[in-house]
């Protein structure tokens, strides 16, 4: 059975894939992600029915679809996803998603970074920290005086004016001071650097549009 790129499996219209049973037990999912069918989030709108009435089954609690009260869904935050995996997760969250043209990625040059722990760093920057949000994703690359343990590809934690909070993990260093011309920083290319609609809101109804922005 195929897969969309956030793991679920999918049915031959490419929708989630569900296995329903008789009665009134709760229809679960064709993959581990059991989660994915808590209605208390709003996910799997089209599942939002009761029913009884045997044989007929008829439903006893209207659908968003059928005249009745409005159902929400709960919107993920894709921030640092994949484009291909944010809208896949969006669009399991019953939103219409669309994808925005990259945005400007331009690169930034840290003039220093402290090693906090074996998993998180401060990057000091020129010119504020306010490209990249929490959840955001961004690359370091190799430079004169940069600790090998740092290069590569790390998520934001936080950060205000000229300091950017970073977790990852093998950082080595104490402190490395002070980091010469060479290492630049940037949003990692092809993760969701912003979203129309915040992840955690509740009150949107199904069907509602969405825009995902990836870096360039």
């Amino acid at each position: 059975m195929a897969v969309n790129n956030a793991g679920a499996q999918l049915d031959t219209a490419g929708e989630i894939a569900v296995d329903f049973v008789w009665g009134n037990i709760a229809p679960q999912p064709n993959d581990s992600r059991t989660n994915r069918l808590d209605l208390s989030l709003g996910d799997h709108i089209n599942l939002e029915s009761g029913w009884n009435g045997f044989p007929q089954y008829s439903p006893n609690t209207p659908g968003y679809d059928v005249a009745g009260p409005t159902n929400y869904v709960l919107v993920n935050n894709v921030l640092g996803k994949l484009t291909a995996d944010a809208d896949d997760v969006m669009k399991d969250s019953g939103l219409t998603v669309t994808t925005a043209a990259g945005a400007t990625n331009t690169a930034t040059q840290p003039t220093g970074i402290n090693v906090t722990s074996t998993t998180a760093a401060t990057v000091t920057v020129a010119g504020g920290t306010t490209t990249w949000a929490v959840g955001n994703k961004v690359t370091i690359s190799a430079g004169v005086g940069i600790p090998a343990a740092l290069v590569g590809t790390w998520s934001v934690t936080g950060g205000s004016g000229s300091t950017l909070q970073i977790a990852g993990s093998g950082f080595t260093i104490a402190n490395t001071g002070a980091i010469t011309p060479g290492t630049v920083l940037k949003g990692a290319t092809g993760t969701i650097k912003s979203q129309s609609i915040a992840g955690g809101a509740t009150s949107i109804a199904p069907g509602a549009a969405a825009t995902i922005t990836p870096w360039a």
